[in-house]
């Protein structure tokens, strides 16, 4: 008996903010931002099947040019789409633009402050798109295909015997692109998500701009035609940033740099869609959620954050937020991973954090190729890195841990924790690694 056929539904929402807000990414902006480069979307993709035994499932995947979906925003927004429009399944999904709004109150104000009056704009254009999606849902099949770019470059360089944020050309990296095409039963392509890893911020400028893959995904859009609507879809980037080098050294580039990277991954997705693709069996739509709890190297006491209170940094500000919030001082946080199966041998493997891309390519290789990495879903703790990571230093394992309100950096345990979940989440138990 043939698997019950896919169908798909899909709406594009504007969600550039209306007035001018501040944006979120970067310390060294000051003000609501004085210009709008590029708009801002979320693209919205309602899945949905019938079983065998004539039961629906169903599946919500946004991709949204956001910095990220805020914990507190996703606590409150899941909910509501489970219940008014019964999805089993929910992906809040960003392309981690450092050129948008702030989606969060949990993190220190360096990261940038979140507007109310923003976020409830969001989440009512975020509603009204679903809405439109359900409305134009139509049977699918589903095709993919691969290639590579070259925009990122490892940001982690031993220099001096300390970790800096430069170039690392023979650190790890993940250049692949994937595309998954969505055609209907005429031959139309109704969706084209798009794979890459690597962080938007190719310029820190204090303008709107969905970046490098926003500019792509207008262009492709375009290309295609016949309003299909596209997504870009992060890998875990977290130590990966775009290849702007002079001197040895990273600068921050402007529209043009934008505009630049945009078209190199619009080239290459556009090539791959013009070859012939994999076309994948339907499958069963079916998910699976794990809570996996991150453990913190230490817990600062109140005398400490007394201490640091008293100075003039990014510390004060944190010591401040503990102290306001003691429930902070927690030994760990909950690391959430969903799988979310979209055809045989294609599934999507999501994370509520700034994964490195050792954890991507960890998914890609225990899934044996069938399974994409999602960052920046349906929350953000922070940034995950490795145990060799944590045990260096730099700015990923230790020097980002008071931007986003954490008590310190996590033990170097949660590696062997993160992919022994992993392996379970993907159905790989036998490759599980025994903790140390």
């Amino acid at each position: 008996m043939r698997e019950p056929p896919l169908k798909l539904g899909t709406a594009k929402a504007d969600i550039t903010p209306a007035a001018p807000v501040p944006l979120a990414g970067f310390a060294h902006r000051a003000g609501p931002f004085e210009h709008i480069a590029h708009r801002l979307y979320a693209r919205i993709h309602c899945f949905e099947q019938q079983d065998k035994t004539g039961r629906k499932a169903s599946a919500l995947l946004v991709s949204a040019d956001l910095i990220w979906w805020g914990s507190d925003l996703v606590s409150r927004l899941t909910p509501v789409l489970r219940e008014r429009y019964g999805f089993q399944t929910v992906l809040l999904h960003a392309t981690h633009t450092h050129c948008g709004p702030q989606t969060s109150s949990l993190f220190t104000d360096a990261l940038g402050k979140p507007d109310p009056g923003y976020l409830e704009a969001l989440e009512q254009r975020l509603l009204a798109g679903v809405e439109e999606a359900l409305h134009n849902s139509e049977p699918v099949t589903v095709e993919r295909g691969s290639g590579q770019c070259r925009i990122g470059v490892n940001r982690r360089k031993q220099s001096g015997g300390r970790i800096e944020m430069a170039p690392n050309e023979h650190g790890q990296i993940d250049p692949d692109v994937t595309v998954i095409r969505f055609r209907t039963s005429n031959g139309s392509v109704k969706a084209l998500f798009v794979h890459y890893t690597c962080h938007p911020t190719t310029t820190g400028d204090n303008e709107i701009s969905s970046e490098y893959c926003g500019v792509a995904m207008e262009r492709i859009e375009q290309s295609l035609g016949d309003g299909a609507v596209g997504a870009f879809l992060q890998g875990c980037c977290g130590d990966i940033r775009p290849a702007l080098v002079s001197d040895g050294a990273f600068y921050r580039g402007h529209r043009m740099e934008v505009e630049r990277f945009g078209s190199w991954m619009t080239e290459e997705v556009l090539r791959i869609n013009s070859l012939p693709m994999e076309e994948l069996a339907p499958g069963d739509l079916t998910s699976k959620t794990l809570e996996l709890p991150l453990g913190f190297d230490s817990v600062p006491s109140v005398e400490l954050l007394e201490e640091q209170a008293d100075r003039s940094d990014i510390h004060s500000e944190w010591a401040c937020l503990l102290l306001r919030e003691p429930h902070r001082r927690a030994e760990s946080i909950p690391l959430e991973i969903t799988r979310l199966d979209v055809a045989k041998d294609l599934s999507f493997v999501a994370f509520n954090a700034e994964m490195v891309v050792d954890y991507g390519l960890f998914v890609k290789q225990a899934s044996h190729g069938t399974m994409l990495p999602l960052a920046y879903t349906n929350g953000m703790i922070g940034y995950v890195p490795t145990a060799e990571q944590l045990a260096q230093g730099g700015y990923e394992s230790r020097d980002a841990v008071p931007y986003f309100g954490l008590p310190s950096p996590f033990r170097p345990q949660i590696e062997n924790d993160i992919r022994n979940a992993i392996s379970l989440i993907t159905g790989k138990e036998e490759e599980t690694h025994e903790p140390e």
